[in-house]
């Protein structure tokens, strides 16, 4: 790694960066399809949850904390739900990968502002 005193501005942590943005645009395109085209009691938790423990996991390590906490707002919500998904679960994770979509789509770094509070607002009313 280059000698920078903050590692999140050396080429390597923006390699690995980029990278993961990358990887995980055809992952939530894949996971989007997938969700959208599931009838309820179809779709096992699985197949949701890990991509998205994962990215909860990853994005604010590699600067995209908003999209890391709408992954776990997700999982979180899954955990208390059928398996496989119902109806109202299939809701909450369309809402949540849509947004994801989005976001991720438009690079948004960081928390994301009022934009960002106003988007896990709108999610956690879903989830209720």
């Amino acid at each position: 790694m280059s000698a920078s005193a903050d590692l999140t501005e050396s080429p390597e942590w923006e390699s690995a960066r980029a990278e993961w943005w990358q990887t995980t645009q055809g992952e939530l395109a894949r996971l989007q399809k997938t969700v959208n085209e599931a009838a309820p009691g179809t779709l096992k938790l699985e197949t949701i949850y890990a991509p998205m423990h994962d990215m909860a996991g990853l994005a604010g390590v590699l600067g995209y904390p908003l999209l890391g906490k709408i992954a776990r707002g997700l999982i979180e919500t899954l955990r208390k739900g059928a398996d496989p998904l119902d109806e109202r679960m299939l809701t909450v994770a369309r809402a949540h990968l849509a947004a994801l979509v989005a976001l991720h789509a438009k690079d948004v770094r960081g928390e994301g502002g009022q934009a960002g509070v106003a988007v896990l607002a709108k999610l956690a009313s879903i989830h209720a």
